[in-house]
């Protein structure tokens, strides 16, 4: 029989066992959420099969300007922008986009907040559908060809009352071999005649380096008087890239302001040009001459003309730093002139799972 000490020394050894044995059980219960939680770190994510991207273009500028109220130097801002991106292939050749883009306003406080672009959509093999604050075709196909200057209000002519972006906006494209189609249409709750606010048809031609671009927007509008109509606006591009890297680019566009006061009814009309040539290792020459007219025949019209110069440094791909000379010439007010010196600074993030 076993004496009193022999129990104590048993019951002893007994739970310790009983703990070891436990400790052991809660190690391999924590190894094992361990094993789990990287199991779960290493899975793909919801958004298999996509692609985000974080970009953005910072653009400061200090400029000297010498116009009808006095000479004054001013920094500015050339339309810097941050964006966000996503894209996720659902089936084969189908895939969902989504995309915000927002101002910075470097030329004040720093704000940022103003939506540039916010829209959803779908491309597929018969098309891409969007909805949302999207760019028109009249820009994509037409203006942008001119848009190469480093400045907020270019193109010079057709920056005065084309659109850039809209928004309630609903959106279809299609790429057939070497042309592009564009439609879309306006819809904010205020119906026009064609039940729309706006409607805009565009179609490009691109082969090898050359492009030519076709638009044509019918907007409903008020004047500042109260009176209401609509705007057509016919529209074309025709751009070139030789082979010695001359590029050069042709927008015309003729408007007509139909206006339910007959007697206010007017036609206009805007053109832009650009042409940028390299002439040493990472330097650019621009060179840019614009009009715009606006069918206003007494000294309330808005008419100018005028011309643009840019030398362009690119010591790298995603970085330029240019200085500009602008002279704008109106008809019935004292004319512009700026200086400028600036900056831009461009990046774009992707990831892809």
């Amino acid at each position: 029989m076993k004496t009193l000490p022999s129990l104590v020394a048993l019951a002893v050894t007994l739970c310790s066992y009983n703990a070891f044995a436990d400790d052991a059980q809660s190690l391999e219960q924590r190894i094992k959420q361990l094993e789990n939680r990287l199991e779960k770190s290493t899975t793909p994510s919801q958004f298999e099969n996509s692609q985000l991207s974080l970009y953005g273009s910072i653009r400061p500028t200090l400029s000297y300007l010498d116009n009808e109220r006095d000479e004054t130097w001013d920094v500015r801002d050339a339309l810097s922008r941050v964006g966000i991106k996503a894209s996720t292939e659902f089936a084969d050749g189908w895939t969902a986009i989504a995309q915000g883009e927002w101002s910075v306003d470097i030329a004040n406080s720093g704000n940022f907040g103003k939506a540039r672009q916010a829209y959803a959509a779908i491309a597929s093999p018969y098309g891409q559908i969007g909805i949302g604050k999207q760019r028109p075709a009249q820009y994509t196909l037409v203006a942008e060809y001119v848009d190469i200057f480093n400045h907020g209000n270019s193109p010079y002519a057709y920056d005065h009352e084309s659109p850039f972006f809209v928004d309630n906006f609903v959106t279809y494209q299609l790429v057939t071999g070497d042309f592009t189609w564009m439609a879309g249409a306006q819809f904010d709750g205020e119906s026009g005649d064609d039940a729309t606010d706006m409607v805009n048809l565009g179609l490009g031609y691109d082969v090898d380096q050359l492009h030519i671009g076709l638009g044509y927007v019918s907007q409903n509008t008020m004047t500042d008087a109260g009176i209401e109509g609509d705007d057509q606006t016919i529209g074309g591009v025709v751009a070139y890239t030789f082979s010695n890297d001359l590029y050069v680019a042709v927008s015309y566009q003729d408007k007509q302001y139909n206006l339910d006061a007959l007697s206010q009814d007017r036609s206009g009309s805007t053109l832009d040009s650009a042409l940028a040539y390299p002439i040493a290792k990472d330097y650019k020459v621009k060179l840019g001459y614009f009009q715009f007219k606006d069918g206003i025949e007494d000294n309330t019209s808005a008419d100018y003309d005028g011309f643009n110069t840019t030398l362009e440094w690119n010591p790298i791909d995603n970085l330029r730093v240019h200085l500009e000379y602008l002279d704008k010439s109106f008809e019935h007010r004292n004319d512009d002139q700026a200086i400028t010196i600036g900056f831009r600074y461009d990046f774009n993030l992707t990831w892809t799972d």
